[in-house]
């Protein structure tokens, strides 16, 4: 039998503790804006592509998705998705906010929506407000602060690449 010395022992229990702390940890947002590689950072200035995951909570199917652009975020274009169609709402020519619609997000399945913007030229953290429809037309709004039963995603913008500044 190995013996654990005390250090070890606390090392053991703390991961312990930790595992069953991230188990019991509610997830963040539900409807989930991504950019590059399914983390929540990245760096201000430039073109990103972001990747809207959303997964159906329901027993009833996802019929529609409606997310509002932060106004420091410039929408260029959307990623045609077969059985979707991308709605814009535009204020002076900005998208303000894409509802894709037409298709279903089946219960226990999620989808992903993509589009390609350009982002702040500072670092900061924007926030995603999100509407997410079911098949019997009740809405869910991703809108709350982090922490809440209904959080908006969020993208934090680190600093920019010196070539950015000005």
């Amino acid at each position: 039998m190995t013996r654990l010395f005390p250090s070890r022992l606390l090392i053991v229990l703390a991961l312990v503790v930790a595992d069953v702390t991230f188990a019991l940890t509610p997830v963040g947002a539900h409807v989930v804006v991504f950019p590059h590689d399914l983390l929540t950072t990245a760096p201000a200035c430039g073109t990103i592509t972001f990747a809207v995951r959303v997964p159906t909570e329901k027993p009833i199917p996802t019929t529609a998705v409606r997310l509002r652009i932060p106004p420091t975020i410039t929408v260029i274009a959307v990623q045609a998705k077969p059985g979707w169609r991308a709605d814009f709402l535009t204020n002076k020519g900005r998208i303000t906010a894409i509802t894709w619609s037409g298709g279903k997000i089946m219960p226990r399945e999620f989808d992903e929506f993509a589009f390609l913007a350009a982002v702040p030229k500072t670092a900061g953290t924007v926030s995603w407000d999100a509407e997410q429809t079911y098949a019997d037309g009740s809405v869910v709004a991703w809108t709350g602060a982090p922490g809440s039963e209904t959080p908006h995603s969020q993208t934090t913008f680190t600093s920019a690449p010196r070539r950015c500044r000005s």
